[in-house]
C-alpha cells in the first residue's frame, strides 16, 4: 500500500466533493449532514482527504447532494493520469 498516493487521491476526491457541496449545490456542511446519513464532522474530513471512506458512504453523500454518483466521479482526476 502506497500512503502517500492514497492520501492525495483522497485530498482530490474531497476537493471535487466540496466543489459540487458549494458551487453547485450551494449548501452548506450542516445541511448536507441533515439530508444523508453521514456526519458533518466525517464529512469535513472527508472534503479535505483527511478520511478514507465506504462505498456506502460515497452513496450516502451522492445522496445527500441529490447528484447521481457518476457526477462525482466525472472528472479528471490526477491521479488517473499517473502511470
Amino acid at each position: 500500500m502506497n500512503e502517500e498516493r492514497d492520501k492525495n487521491r483522497l485530498q482530490e476526491i474531497g476537493e471535487r466533493l466540496r466543489k459540487i457541496r458549494e458551487k453547485e449545490v450551494k449548501i452548506s456542511l450542516d445541511e448536507l449532514a441533515s439530508r444523508c446519513d453521514v456526519t458533518k464532522g466525517n464529512i469535513s474530513n472527508i472534503e479535505n482527504g483527511k478520511k478514507d471512506f465506504t462505498f456506502t458512504t460515497f452513496l450516502e453523500i451522492a445522496k445527500g447532494l441529490n447528484v447521481h454518483p457518476k457526477h462525482l466521479l466525472d472528472h479528471n482526476f490526477k491521479f488517473l493520469k499517473e502511470d
